[in-house]
């Protein structure tokens, strides 16, 4: 082999495909070799119209692109790696995986269509387009009243598509969107948590491939990246036992700080998310043993985030609160609230969004604010409308970045419970605070429900419970596991306390 091999690159012509083979171009050159750009069209690139679970076959974007390296009319083909197969065809094999781009989905919303919601910031009913089943099927977990519409073409076609008004918003994969630089006029932007949507197995990342004879192969190690290697192979191992392509309604995250692989698949019975050590695990994990039952110690939610994740586990969910929350008889608002200019309430949980209704309805424009997704989705539908603050779902930092963006004149409601931890003492704000005790705690009628996993949702339900001590349990956060580490129980705690946070703290909780 010379000291300065040449390569051939293949690529397809999409702007996105093009930058990434100008980038192995340059990768090459600073490693010493030249080489030059061959396009060629894809099935993928001329058939623009229908969804791909509506083509037949597989390897839409990349089967030419094989079929020219096997005839060695180039020496390389570019991919992105989550289009290609699982099985490289004979005489093929990838040898290098460069550094990794980001691996999250990122959903762009037209401006005059993005609000406060839970979930996803975007109002009820709203339309999203995209082609990707895996997408759509996550999009309706999250949110069930959202219309998903297909949408083919390349990046800068759907992005201009959604500028134009043909949707309200378009979920597309972050890295594309970095490499391609576009302008976003008119659209905000919305990185997705591979914590909440799973993205594609192997997203972000490039397949430098190559015949398995060619001597240059060789040249091209210095491109590879082993630990964005390792994480796509964990990823691809699971799609590769499902024996699924992009058809298949399957995500794969490998996380490379917490050494840990979260999958969403959609299944007839419904989505099965999971967290696991190793691929392996994965796939023991995405195929459920006998049911099992779980207690969640607070008050039923309809069709609730949790619920669905349950269902498609085939696990019995079973909400049914110790304490309920209780409107005060006659709670003494401040009386600087009634001459100030009402303009947020702040609500910390869902237990205050069941106490404040009454309130709610007697001021009609006063904006909601709460700390996260889980008490966003407990509002009812008719205060949807009136949200425009949800944070991320940790309760103290979430009070601090809203009472952080106030400025001077601004004032703020704080009806709270009897045993309030009060946040709204720290952190800094320019706004008004108004804070009084609305609602308390009172214990609720129905007993301690039998499960194979109990999860405590406040302090004050773990004190409240009568029973002895369940066998697996789940708190919330970490004032709910201060409460089960003063009764010596020990348990899983949520890493977060919305929905996903729960249900994989639960899985862990059963599994342990």
């Amino acid at each position: 082999m010379p000291d300065s091999p040449h390569f051939r690159i293949g690529t397809r012509g999409s702007d996105l495909a093009l930058w990434q083979a100008h980038h192995v171009r340059d990768l090459i050159a600073n490693a010493g070799g030249t080489s030059e750009i061959i396009v060629l069209s894809t099935q993928g690139d001329r058939q623009q119209v229908q969804a791909f679970e509506k083509l037949e076959g597989k390897g839409f974007f990349t089967k030419e692109i094989e079929e020219a390296l096997l005839e060695q009319r180039i020496d390389i083909a570019v991919h992105s790696h989550k289009d290609l197969e699982t099985q490289q065809p004979k005489g093929l094999s990838i040898v290098a995986v460069p550094d990794r781009a980001s691996q999250r989905d990122t959903l762009l919303v037209r401006a005059d269509r993005h609000v406060a919601a839970p979930w996803l910031p975007l109002a009820q009913g709203a339309t999203i387009g995209t082609s990707s089943v895996r997408r759509r099927d996550q999009l309706l977990l999250l949110r069930p009243d959202l219309n998903i519409v297909a949408l083919r073409g390349n990046v800068p076609t759907r992005v201009k598509r959604l500028q134009e008004g043909g949707c309200d918003a378009i979920v597309l994969a972050e890295a594309g969107l970095d490499r391609l630089d576009l302008s976003l006029d008119g659209v905000v932007r919305h990185s997705l948590e591979p914590r909440h949507f799973v993205p594609a197995p192997a997203q972000g990342a490039l397949a430098l491939q190559m015949r398995e004879t060619d001597p240059k192969t060789s040249f091209l190690t210095a491109l590879n990246n082993p630990s964005a290697q390792s994480g796509v192979r964990s990823e691809r191992n699971v799609l590769r036992a499902l024996e699924g392509g992009c058809q298949l309604p399957f995500g794969a995250h490998w996380n490379d700080e917490t050494q840990q692989l979260r999958c969403f698949l959609q299944t007839p019975a419904g989505p099965l998310r999971i967290l696991a050590p190793h691929d392996q695990a994965a796939l023991s994990q995405l195929t459920p043993s006998a049911p099992f039952s779980v207690h969640v110690t607070r008050t039923p939610r309809t069709n609730s985030v949790l619920s669905r994740l349950a269902r498609g586990y085939g696990a019995a969910l079973i909400e049914s609160p110790l304490i309920a929350v209780q409107p005060l008889a006659s709670p003494v608002e401040p009386a600087s609230w009634s001459s100030s200019s009402q303009d947020w309430v702040w609500l910390g949980s869902p237990g205050a969004c069941d106490a404040a209704k009454g309130w709610l309805n007697k001021h009609p424009q006063t904006r909601i604010a709460v700390p996260g997704d889980g008490t966003a989705e407990a509002l009812d539908a008719m205060f949807l409308t009136r949200l425009d603050f949800v944070g991320n779902g940790h309760p103290a930092q979430a009070w601090h970045a809203f009472a952080g963006d106030r400025t001077p004149g601004e004032h703020v409601a704080i009806p709270h419970g009897t045993y309030s931890l009060k946040r709204w003492n720290t952190g800094k704000t320019q706004a008004t605070v108004h804070a009084w005790t609305h609602y308390e705690p009172v214990p609720h009628e129905a007993g301690t429900e039998s499960a194979d996993v109990v999860c405590f949702t406040s302090p004050s339900n773990v004190n409240t419970w009568q029973a002895e001590a369940p066998a697996k349990m789940v708190a919330i956060g970490p004032t709910t596991s201060a409460a089960l580490t003063a009764k010596g129980w020990s348990h899983t705690t949520a890493v977060s306390p919305d929905a996903f946070g729960l249900w994989e703290a639960i899985l862990e909780a059963k599994s342990s």
